[in-house]
């Protein structure tokens, strides 16, 4: 079973719970739903269906609502669609249209104030290019660099402009509050730009669902939200490195190793990181991926990455479910070489300084140590709030992860998780009574036998005090 997660995105059209079912069965540990596509029913349509799904089969499975957030867009054009041609003028005007070209309409108020000569703008997937080369007549006079076709409501990137957008749009609010009523588990972010954007959010989420945690995903696709990564990373639940528009707002040559140091930092700060975009584009036509979309999705797990993510792949494309089987064969191809060759080697690199996370991080790095050596067949890990299984998930330990909870929040909490299960157990549990549970867990999840041994972490003496213990328990 592959331990890297997967994330699948669920489409708008003809999707039944069969569907659904069957995405995860095929392997999806999460599933997610774009609110920039679909109205309020559709939404609460998909959400129930899943929350019915993971009620019928005892297995939790994870909800992704994503935030459509402040894309910029064009507005209305006269035709619908438009081709540029290269050295040719446009005129960029704030507003929604409509408008016939050469005239442009950008839903941005403030276009004028945040553009200047020189300043590159991008059209769609990046493939149309404009500079700037003046302002006229509250007009943004543009030069077309690289020609092609543009039609209404395409996105449009102004790369390293000091945007003032929102964090949250009128239509995310609403989007947050559908969502939180419907009981979605994590919210993606988009466009964000620095810590304080999840600040908002989340004093939105403690307003709209007050005492219910939800967990804050931060969609990294913004030239700030790299330069802020650490803070944003310190702040939210977890990271979304979002290739899409990330490849477009900086450039493309930098974004394998822009990938590599955002992982590399969401591991270190024991906080789950999803990649997506493109992962098995061509699997959306076909249902087999190309030879370099199979070697990226490898790279993305062998960079350290907790969740990988299909968008149009499982939404739209012919073969969903084959999509997902392939992630899920990749990742199981691919994590034996982190376990073996690397081993504990992700414990403690060398030239690194000392690891966070004070004594609970004391306490997995001991807990995987000891599994290393005496080779485990598990590592049982009951937790409250998920923190000790994320400070065990991050050393990548050969042995399965098993979480055990009494909340009913945790689940959702370690869904993202790398090599992470998790059984909802009995609480006020003693240490005998919680040694005896780890045992008779492990074997069902596990298929252990007598003789096999697991490692127990606990906080001791009472439940609910942050992990102190490491102990040695045999079937």
């Amino acid at each position: 079973m592959a331990r890297t997660r997967i994330l699948a995105t669920l489409g708008l059209s003809n999707l039944t719970k069969e569907r659904i079912q069957a995405l995860v069965e095929a392997g999806a540990d999460a599933l997610r739903i774009n609110f920039s596509h679909g109205d309020d029913s559709q939404h609460r349509e998909l959400l129930r269906m899943v929350n019915e799904i993971s009620t019928e089969t005892g297995r939790h499975v994870t909800t992704v609502a994503d935030l459509q957030g402040p894309k910029i867009r064009l507005g209305e054009l006269e035709p619908e669609v438009h081709n540029l041609a290269a050295l040719s003028d446009v005129f960029l005007v704030p507003g929604h249209g409509p408008t016939k070209p050469p005239r442009l309409p950008v839903v941005l108020d403030d276009l004028l104030e945040v553009t200047s000569v020189g300043q590159r703008i991008l059209i769609g997937d990046g493939a149309v290019e404009l500079s700037v080369t003046g302002k006229e007549n509250g007009e943004v006079k543009a030069q077309v660099v690289h020609g092609g076709t543009v039609s209404s409501h395409r996105g449009i990137y102004l790369p390293g402009a000091p945007l003032r957008t929102e964090a949250l749009s009128e239509k995310d609010l609403h989007d947050l509050s559908v969502a939180l009523t419907a009981g979605v588990d994590w919210i993606a972010l988009s466009f964000v730009r620095s810590a304080k954007d999840i600040e908002t959010a989340r004093e939105r989420i403690r307003h709209l669902a007050p005492g219910r945690p939800v967990y804050l995903l931060a969609k990294i696709e913004r030239s700030e939200a790299v330069m802020a990564s650490q803070e944003i990373i310190a702040s939210a639940d977890g990271i979304m490195v979002a290739r899409g528009d990330l490849g477009i707002e900086t450039p493309l040559a930098e974004l394998p190793l822009t990938q590599k140091n955002l992982i590399n930092d969401a591991n270190r700060a024991a906080k789950p990181c999803v990649v997506a975009t493109q992962m098995l584009l061509s699997m959306v036509h076909s249902p087999r991926p190309s030879r370099a979309e199979v070697a990226d999705v490898a790279n993305a797990i062998l960079d350290g990455a907790d969740c990988l993510m299909l968008s149009e792949e499982t939404a739209v494309g012919e073969y969903p479910t084959e999509a997902v089987m392939c992630l899920r064969e990749v990742a199981e191809a691919t994590e034996p070489y982190i376990v073996e060759q690397h081993g504990t080697f992700l414990v403690n690199p060398p030239n690194t300084p000392p690891l966070p996370h004070g004594e609970e991080g004391a306490v997995a790095v001991a807990a995987v140590r000891l599994s290393e050596q005496i080779k485990a067949k598990a590592i049982v890990v009951p937790t409250h709030s998920g923190r000790t299984a994320r400070l065990v998930s991050r050393l990548r330990p050969r042995a399965p992860i098993l979480v055990l909870t009494s909340q009913s929040s945790t689940p959702a909490s370690v869904g993202l998780l790398w090599g992470v299960r998790c059984r909802t157990v009995p609480s006020r549990l003693t240490l005998d009574g919680l040694r005896d549970t780890a045992r008779q867990t492990a074997r069902e999840e596990f298929g252990l036998h007598t003789g096999d041994r697991i490692i127990l972490t606990a906080g001791y003496p009472v439940e609910g005090r942050p992990t102190n213990l490491v102990a040695v328990a045999e079937i």
